[in-house]
Order: structure tokens, then C-alpha cells, then sequence
């Protein structure tokens, strides 16, 4: 009886250092999440081509920016930001990549989409630039005035759409008054966002970004190393 006492009393502390472990490493892990990407981790945590089968993906160069982005409704700058998503990037952390789904045969490649991926301040700034995000697009569904690189464009509608990627996202459609139509996608994860548009350029209807591009794109920042 005295042995199984000395075990239980040794058995005690193990299992909290071993639990104690198992914790440290989740806040760790969670803390390191939190943090915003440098601009070379964000690269390497991009999609690239070959991450997603029937895609092609490129690398999109950075280019000069010209003026900034406004709006005619101060309450609608976070859709604005999403179409010029400089304005949200930390420290200029951003990259970009375009994506096709690559053709077979002589089919042309008629839908068209774009991956913005970029640091947040923090994992609680991210958030809450989806929340702002979702508050924009409920509010600004008829329309407003938008201002891109010095350019002026009327903003026809802003849908909002059921969501598939959970609730750290925002679905939204977006048609210019000339008739162009997009769809968008920002989902936050740490302290990173990730925003992709899709557009169809034979028609001009809205299409839905692919699911497997977001779950790619997903899986890719989880699991980053170094």
C-alpha cells in the first residue's frame, strides 16, 4: 500500500509537467500565429504553383502605387480597402499572386482569379477588419462612389454572401456601374488576411472563389515553418 502511494504521489507531478508542456506549446504555437508575417514569410506562405492540382498560379510583381484609395460614404471604406488592399497592409507586407484554372484542350481559360495575402498589425486587428468588413457590405449594398489610384468608379451594388469559409470571413459580390462583376473573399487567420476575387471574363457573371484555392491557401499558413 505504501508503494502505490509513493506512485501516486510521484504519478501527480508528471502528469502536470506533462500537461504543463502540452499547454506551453499550444501558447507557443498560438503566440507565434499572432504575430504579422514578414514580407519573405508571407511570400513562402503564399500559394505557389504546384500547392493546388488544376491550377495555374503566377507571382503578381508589385507595382507603383499611384494616389490612394476613398469613398463617398465614409462607412463603406472597408470594401475600398478591399479592392486596394495596400491600404490595409502592415509595414507594406503584401503579396500577390494571379490564378487560373488551367485549361484542357483548346478551352480557353475564361475564369480569372487573385490572391491578396497580408499581415495585419495583430491577430485582434485582423479580426476585426473582417467584422468591419461584414458591418460595410450590409450597409453599403446600394452603391456608392469609389476612388482607385486618382481614378473615380460608381459602385453599382455590394451583395453579401453565405459565407463557406466559417466565421472569421466575409462572401460579398461587387458590380461596378459599368457592369463588371466580382466576387470577394477575406478570411483572417493569426494575423494574417488572405482576400481572393474571382471574375468571369466571358460572360461578366459573378462566380464563387473555389473553395480548394481557400482551403490551400488555408493549409498553407497553418502550416508554415520558420
Amino acid at each position: 500500500m505504501g508503494f502505490g502511494g509513493t506512485r501516486a504521489v510521484l504519478a501527480g507531478p508528471i502528469i502536470a509537467a506533462l500537461f504543463g508542456m502540452t499547454a506551453c506549446g499550444t501558447e507557443t504555437g498560438e503566440e507565434e500565429n499572432a504575430q504579422p508575417l514578414s514580407g519573405a514569410q508571407l511570400s513562402k506562405a503564399a500559394l505557389s504553383q504546384g500547392d493546388v492540382a488544376g491550377y495555374t498560379i503566377r507571382d503578381v510583381s508589385a507595382g507603383s502605387k499611384e494616389g490612394s484609395s476613398g469613398t463617398s460614404d465614409e462607412s463603406c471604406r472597408p470594401i475600398a480597402d478591399v479592392l486596394d488592399p495596400e491600404a490595409m497592409a502592415y509595414d507594406g507586407r503584401l503579396v500577390q499572386r494571379d490564378i487560373w484554372k488551367t485549361p484542357t484542350g483548346s478551352e480557353a481559360a475564361d475564369a480569372s482569379y487573385r490572391l491578396m495575402l497580408f499581415s495585419a498589425e495583430s491577430r485582434e486587428a485582423a479580426e476585426k477588419a473582417v467584422q468591419d468588413l461584414e458591418k460595410a457590405v450590409s450597409s453599403c449594398g446600394g452603391g456608392f462612389e469609389v476612388t482607385l489610384s486618382g481614378d473615380k468608379y460608381k459602385v453599382r451594388q455590394v451583395l453579401l454572401n453565405k459565407s463557406e469559409f466559417g466565421n472569421e470571413s466575409v462572401d460579398f459580390s461587387f458590380e461596378y456601374q459599368m457592369g463588371m462583376k466580382r466576387r470577394y473573399v477575406m478570411i483572417s487567420s493569426g494575423a494574417s488576411l488572405s482576400i481572393f476575387s474571382a471574375s468571369n471574363q466571358l460572360d461578366n457573371a459573378f462566380i464563387a472563389v473555389p473553395g480548394e484555392l481557400v482551403d490551400g491557401q488555408k493549409s498553407k499558413l497553418e502550416g508554415r515553418k520558420g
